[in-house]
């Protein structure tokens, strides 16, 4: 096989505010026509400051290359033009990125935005078609990636679309001009495991069918294990092993490829850690709850209809418990919360804790000292504006606590998350992501609350940090007496996490119980189907993992929605 891109002792720094700090440090890789190549490490390992260079969005200065090349076909990237080098984007390199929503423009349709792609090449290599014939292309495309009514994708806004419809057409747009590489960054990180599994396995499809080099950026083991015919791994900006996939998974040689698989949670075989505890009491209780969300419509706005978004769902959460609620984007997790957090009242049904109905104390200062959330996202949850100290201190403020009382509680906090104090006058973006999630995890505890809810906590994270604040959130439970309602699509992570689970589709708990009864024997379709889709990273777990075909889980999931109203 020719080699299609190659890079050779490549060295990246930064420069700012007088200080200069090296980044990459002598990088070696390469792909080949037609190979998938994949790029692994946590992060700040210089996967994303790798892959800027390779398509030429590394700003610089403050960035520099100080060393080293870059060869696309035989071409030195690093010589070309500025001129030269966008007409290699879409039509020699393209890239698919992690969260499809920011890629689009949010007020343009897809056929808008897809057709001043295709015009912006016609330009720039001189040509002139008409609407017509770029009509035919876009429509082509999006056949392609398996969208099949491509009318009504067309007219449709980005927001209009769901997760895996927004990637494929992502996917679809990076191959308008037919280019020989796909970089794809973190492609199914911000979609649920079945979505993730259509997208990897469109991508494999693609890169045998279209001629196609892959470039995969990611740090989900599992993933890489599906998708790679070679693998590197990256730490601090040095590439520390490299080998076929199989000389990788099976056979690591450095310390950190070994610690990058001793961090990724089980599906099968020995728990990273058994949650035990005596059910004394009962913490929370969902009886019989539904909640219906009127639909409008109309310049008027008038109610038209309604949909039920939660369906006749009862659970029982004990102190103690981490309880797990699992399902998909639009399965009632997120609505399910925010009526046991009191933000939104349940149509029908009752909630209660410690015996109470939420419904009357929901909004209080009682209620908030009772029960706290933590987010997904810990860079949109805390104030860019604030440093920690005024973030763990707002809620202090309904405490009553004093100016002295107020310090010395920040401290403790700092301290119950294994931060040090001189991190307090620190603001968001000096923060690491597991560091900023540590901070909304004080910020949550501030209170005394004794129940958690955790919003897809880690799913952010990668794999390492990951397991360093599910490590902290046990001790947390174990210290200070904790319950956790556990909002999550990662199961390989509920199982190793969670004591018991509930299972939600459209609304309703298809199926429940404690984690050995939901992993071991499955009784329901749909579990069944999320467990096939996990992506593994050993063939032990592979074999062990029900067998669920493609039409079989397309029975399951045929009356889902692709595409919201």
């Amino acid at each position: 096989m020719s080699r299609l891109l190659d890079i050779r002792d490549l060295c990246i720094g930064f420069s700012a505010y007088g200080q200069h700090r090296r980044v990459l440090h002598s990088v070696n890789m390469h792909v080949d026509e037609g190979e998938r190549v994949s790029l692994i490490g946590q992060s700040g390992s210089g996967k994303t400051v790798t892959m800027r260079t390779i398509i030429g969005t590394l700003p610089m200065p403050p960035g520099k290359v100080e060393q080293g090349s870059i060869h696309y076909a035989g071409k030195s990237l690093l010589d070309l033009g500025r001129q030269d080098r966008n007409r290699l984007k879409g039509t020699g390199i393209s890239i698919v990125l992690q969260d499809p929503m920011l890629s689009f423009n949010p007020v343009l349709t897809i056929g808008r935005q897809m057709d001043d792609i295709i015009r912006y090449a016609d330009i720039r290599e001189g040509r002139s078609r008409s609407r017509a014939d770029r009509l035919a292309q876009m429509e082509d495309t999006l056949h392609k990636v398996q969208l099949k009514e491509t009318a009504r994708v067309l007219e449709s806004y980005p927001m209009m679309l769901s997760g895996g419809m927004r990637q494929r057409v992502l996917i679809g747009m990076a191959l308008l001009n037919k280019p020989r590489l796909l970089i794809a960054d973190e492609p199914g990180t911000a979609l649920d495991v079945t979505t993730q599994d259509e997208i990897l396995a469109l991508l494999n499809q693609l890169v045998a069918e279209e001629g196609l080099s892959l470039l995969l950026i990611t740090h989900n083991l599992g993933v890489v294990r599906e998708m790679a015919d070679r693998v590197y791994v990256m730490e601090r900006g040095h590439i520390v092993e490299t080998g076929t996939r199989d000389e990788v998974f099976h056979a690591p040689k450095h310390d950190y490829t070994r610690k990058l698989m001793a961090a990724v949670p089980p599906l099968y075989g020995d728990k990273v850690r058994t949650v035990t505890h005596a059910a004394t009491a009962e913490a929370l209780k969902v009886q019989s709850v539904t909640k219906d969300f009127r639909v409008r419509s109309g310049w008027l706005n008038r109610v038209t209809g309604s949909f039920r978004a939660v369906k006749d769902v009862s659970l029982t959460v004990d102190q103690g418990d981490i309880f797990g609620i699992a399902g998909e984007s639009g399965s009632g997790k997120t609505t399910l919360a925010k009526m046991i957090l009191g933000l939104t009242p349940a149509s029908e049904g009752s909630i209660t804790i410690d015996g109470r109905p939420v419904s009357d104390f929901a909004g209080t200062q009682e209620f908030r000292k009772l029960i706290q959330i933590v987010y997904q996202n810990p860079g949109s949850s805390l104030n860019p504006r604030r440093t920690v100290a005024d973030q763990l201190a707002v809620p202090l403020k309904f405490t009553g606590s004093g100016k002295q009382a107020t310090k010395a509680r920040i401290g403790e906090l700092l301290e119950l998350v294994d931060l040090p104090q001189s991190y307090a006058s620190m603001y968001p973006h000096e923060l690491s992501g597991g560091q900023k999630q540590r901070v909304a995890i004080a910020r949550a505890l501030s209170v005394n609350p004794r129940i958690l809810v955790l919003d897809e906590p880690t799913s952010a994270l990668d794999v390492l940090v990951q397991s360093t604040v599910i490590d902290l959130l046990n001790r947390l439970r174990e210290e200070l007496d904790l319950t956790y309602v556990f909002i999550s699509h990662d199961l390989s992570l509920m199982r190793n996490f969670c004591n018991r689970v509930a299972v939600m589709l459209r609304g309703e708990v298809v199926e429940a119980g404690p984690v050995s009864q939901i992993f071991d024997a499955p009784s329901h379709p749909y579990t069944r189907a999320l467990l096939s889709a996990i992506p593994v990273i050993s063939p032990e777990e592979d074999a062990r993992k029900p067998i669920v075909t493609k039409e079989e889980r397309a029975r399951v999931l045929a009356t889902s929605t692709e595409m919201e109203e």
